[in-house]
């Protein structure tokens, strides 16, 4: 398993690529792990926000409260002619 290293103090669990925004967490003390191609591990000492955001300024929803503990994150793949690639938000 390994420590995924924050951006600019930030987790970024996922880019939106297509809009621009990502799914942060800014928390000091959670840890991101990507476990394999498809799954990372979010360590959460105590309870977190996740951030829908544009660069600094928070987009298109509220904060969401996270509860502490250890979810999976887990990212959806889709098949095209091309082959295997990761759903993009």
């Amino acid at each position: 398993m390994k420590e995924i290293e924050r951006t600019n103090g930030k987790l970024i669990l996922g880019d939106g690529e297509t809009t621009g925004h990502a799914h942060t967490v800014r928390e000091p003390s959670a840890k991101f792990f990507e476990v394999d191609e498809d799954t990372r591990l979010l360590k959460l000492p105590v309870v977190s926000v996740l951030r829908h955001e544009r660069g600094d300024t928070p987009a298109e929803h509220r904060d969401i409260s996270l509860p502490s503990g250890e979810p999976c994150v887990t990212y959806k793949r889709q098949y095209s002619p091309d082959g295997w690639s990761r759903v993009n938000d």
